[in-house]
């Protein structure tokens, strides 16, 4: 069952539009750059960690689950999500704006994901929260924080 959400904002929309692009891209572990692997020339390119890049302010932070997270942990919280997104029997869609119990975090923006989670069982459908601050920045919206509400196991990056 979707959850339609009347009016969401336009910041509401890019949100769920760009973690949809974001948890579709391929993420690719990349050898060291000392390592043997790194010296045998270009190899397969991390679109994930390039549209990570472009979403998120460098001093991006979040909270998961009610816990603070840096960006990079906030980075890898989305690569475990990854593993899990289901785009053929999910949706990302923009949401309303609700306050935070976080005192030091305001969110413009909101996005509410369904899906019923790969490698799960038994398989049942999911809701993720996500709701986030941001600015434009050379006329593109980025990310400076970004809270995810849902079941803690569908963020880690082990399986």
């Amino acid at each position: 069952m979707t959850h339609a959400h009347s009016h969401p904002n336009a910041e509401s929309q890019w949100l769920a539009h760009s973690l949809s692009l974001l948890l579709a891209a391929p993420h690719i572990t990349l050898p060291d750059e000392g390592s043997e692997e790194a010296r045998l020339g270009p190899g397969p390119v991390d679109v994930f960690t390039i549209r990570f890049n472009e979403m998120f302010m460098p001093e991006a932070r979040g909270f998961v689950g009610g816990h603070a997270v840096d960006r990079e942990e906030l980075r890898k919280t989305l690569v475990g999500l990854q593993r899990r997104w289901n785009a053929a029997e999910g949706s990302c869609v923009g949401s309303e704006v609700h306050p935070t119990h976080v005192t030091e975090f305001h969110p413009t923006m909101a996005a509410r994901m369904e899906f019923t989670p790969m490698y799960m069982y038994p398989r049942e459908k999911e809701t993720i929260m996500a709701e986030a601050s941001g600015e434009e920045v050379g006329g593109v919206e980025r990310i400076d924080c970004l809270m995810l509400e849902g079941d803690e196991y569908l963020f880690r990056q082990e399986a």
